[in-house]
């Protein structure tokens, strides 16, 4: 077996690469969120608070189309129709 296959086999250094891996990932992802909420902050900085305020206040009809009033007038029968 060559150097190389025997260090693969060795459960020690394959633990410890794994580990190592999951911490790049791990600070990789918080780098990127951490970004993603300074973006957001910003965001947050630039809007006035009297945009926000005033979307909730519009006038809109729930639901998904206007068809959150519609019954399924089959929903109860034996499937006898």
């Amino acid at each position: 077996m060559s150097a190389s296959g025997a260090t693969a086999q060795d459960s020690n250094w394959k633990a410890r690469e794994q580990g190592e891996e999951a911490r790049y990932i791990h600070e990789k992802d918080q780098a990127q969120l951490a970004a993603i909420r300074d973006q957001l902050n910003k965001a947050d900085k630039s809007q006035p608070a009297s945009n926000t305020a005033s979307s909730q206040d519009r006038d809109f009809e729930g639901g998904f189309g206007g068809q959150e009033d519609l019954e399924d007038r089959y929903a109860t029968t034996s499937g006898e129709h």
